[in-house]
């Protein structure tokens, strides 16, 4: 009896165990660089330095609003180099095509025609990053121009 008890405990732990791993699973994409990529941290990265760079170019503040365009070009290129797959779908190559492109074209905007300019051509990014999510299989991840930015703690005036 007592050894039908450890052992029925023996068995709960692994499959607790491999309940576990199974889950951390889904959370980590795999990358043909050898190192494992959390995609949804990157993105999160991403959808805040969008809303701050909104926040700068609503405020006309072109230096800051280039600063988060850089940002969010240094965190796309990251995913597009480090050979992203999620359950068979390439990551990387469609952010290759989206991201970084529409980042650059951005920052020609801002630097021949000024922060307004930009700031007023803020659905080219949010189009393009839907575009990606519909290719990669994540149609339902829908980014819109911010409505609202709540940064209380952060000046965005220049």
């Amino acid at each position: 009896m007592r050894a039908l008890t450890l052992l029925m405990s023996a068995a709960a732990l692994v499959l607790v165990a491999l309940l576990f791993l199974r889950e951390g699973e889904d959370q980590v994409v795999a990358s043909t660089a050898g190192e494992e990529m959390e995609v949804a941290v990157h993105m999160g990265h991403l959808q805040r330095y969008h809303q701050k760079w909104w926040a700068a170019g609503a405020a006309g503040n072109a230096e800051l609003a280039a600063f988060y365009l850089h940002e969010m070009g240094e965190v796309m290129e990251e995913i597009a180099d480090a050979g992203v797959m999620d359950e068979g779908v390439d990551v990387s190559g469609p952010m290759r095509t989206y991201g970084p492109p529409m980042v650059k074209e951005l920052e020609r905007i801002l630097k021949a025609d000024g922060v307004a300019a930009m700031h007023a051509r803020g659905d080219m990014l949010v189009n393009a990053c839907n575009s990606c999510h519909a290719v990669t299989g994540h149609p339902y991840l829908r980014i819109q121009v911010p409505a609202e930015v709540h940064f209380p703690d952060q000046i965005f005036a220049p």
